[in-house]
């Protein structure tokens, strides 16, 4: 009878605050997977006058709300796949908290710079094909300086969720094992993502784009792997161990 309660006992969660994060783990790996397909898919129309470039935007419309949407959905999956792992390291921590801000800022920005490319871009070019001289010359030149602006959009918010990641993975060195581990890939991943972007133009080509992701793509799979495991079950089987030994 004593055993049995021992078992039971065992069993409980050592931390009942503590929830089941699979869900954010796979929505993390799903955002990660699904949007780096869809990106890679993402290109440019061409043309080498102000009408030609225009026109092979707009031609390109319903190619880029699709991957730009699915960009926004995979942003908001981020958002909640981090919060998660956020709240499992303990926001009462100020480092961890401070991580969250940063990274959250870093999806809005993400959000803004996605509109502007995937949507506001291709409808000015649609809508100015039809146009005179005069409203072409002033569409091109308006896409061109929205460009910079959601250049500079998807690089702050890159560096602000590196800056998120860099944080938690501070958090996860003073763990042991395979916390540690993980750790040890989001410190790597930021270095690469903060290196990346100091190391491009003002205006990013797509294989800066994509090395981007790349460096991205290490931790999320990485904190993906980290939020799927039940820290409760961890937490069980280490009481049952001791629970062993002792007996």
């Amino acid at each position: 009878m004593h055993a049995n309660v021992s078992v039971r006992q065992a069993e409980l969660p050592t931390d009942p605050t503590k929830q089941r994060t699979r869900a954010a783990g796979i929505a993390i790996a799903a955002a990660t997977i699904i949007s780096t397909i869809f990106v890679a898919m993402d290109r440019s129309g061409g043309g080498t006058n102000p009408l030609e470039i225009l026109q092979g935007i707009a031609g390109l419309l319903v190619l880029k709300e699709v991957v730009h949407g699915v960009a926004i959905a995979s942003v908001c999956g981020y958002a909640f796949g981090y919060s998660t792992l956020a709240r499992r390291l303990g926001l009462h921590q100020p480092l961890v908290l401070a991580g969250l801000c940063a990274y959250l800022l870093g999806c809005v920005a993400m959000i803004g710079a996605t509109i502007l490319d995937g949507f506001v871009t291709p409808h000015i070019a649609v809508a100015a094909i039809t146009g005179s001289p005069e409203v072409v010359s002033f569409a091109y030149r308006l896409i061109y300086f929205i460009g910079t602006v959601l250049n500079d959009l998807a690089k702050l918010g890159w560096v602000l969720q590196a800056a998120g990641t860099l944080a938690w993975s501070v958090a996860l060195l003073h763990k042991s094992g395979f916390n540690r581990a993980i750790g040890v890939i989001g410190f790597v991943s930021s270095g690469l993502v903060v290196a990346l972007i100091a190391a491009s133009d003002t205006n990013m080509t797509m294989t800066s784009l994509l090395s981007v992701l790349f460096a991205q793509l290490m931790w999320n799979l990485a904190a993906a792997t980290l939020l799927m495991r039940d820290p409760n079950r961890v937490a069980q089987s280490a009481n049952l161990q001791r629970h062993a030994l002792a007996s």
